[in-house]
């Protein structure tokens, strides 16, 4: 998985619940209490050793899983793919917009780097804003895209309705405001 997930997880964490709490996290995987991934943004780090750093630091934190998704969604939604990945919000005014756009940001990125597997999307249009989203994954990670989609919600101020409906699929009925 891309280090910039890593580094974005790092921010999440201090910025939610302090260094002492980050540092507790990089202590259960033997690292040094000064270690930052901004020094591995670029890299690619072992997807197994990323999935149970995550699982493991909700626990440290004493939350949930679906709670650390949620703040890290709305974390890389609303502070940090802005400011890293802007060029990617132009054009999109909605939560919508920026979706429907996710299959075409990760295929880039696919291209950008070979080792990448970004999830792909399938979408569905049931009714006007309201469509049937796929996630096409082996990560099984659907439910930290349901959060970002939520992290998306925030940025633009909208109101989303998700109904997931499968582990890897969900009903998404959009409201702009």
């Amino acid at each position: 998985m891309h280090g910039t997930i890593h580094y974005c997880l790092e921010e999440t964490i201090i910025h939610k619940y302090g260094r002492e709490k980050w540092q507790e996290c990089l202590k259960a995987f033997n690292l040094p209490p000064n270690h930052s991934f901004i020094t591995q943004i670029k890299e690619d780090i072992d997807e197994a050793l990323t999935i149970d750093f995550i699982f493991k630091s909700a626990e440290i934190l004493g939350i949930s899983l679906q709670q650390l998704f949620d703040d890290f969604g709305i974390y890389w939604c609303t502070e940090y793919a802005p400011k890293l990945y802007s060029a990617f919000y132009k054009g999109a005014n909605t939560t919508k917009d920026m979706v429907l756009k996710l299959t075409k940001i990760h295929e880039m990125f696919g291209k950008i780097r070979e080792t990448a597997q970004p999830p792909r999307f399938e979408y569905k249009e049931l009714a006007p804003n309201k469509y049937e989203v796929e996630y096409i994954s082996q990560r099984k990670l659907f439910d930290l895209y349901i959060s970002l989609v939520k992290g998306l919600d925030v940025y633009f101020n909208n109101q989303i309705h998700i109904e997931k409906i499968s582990e890897n699929k969900a009903i998404m009925t959009f409201s702009h405001y």
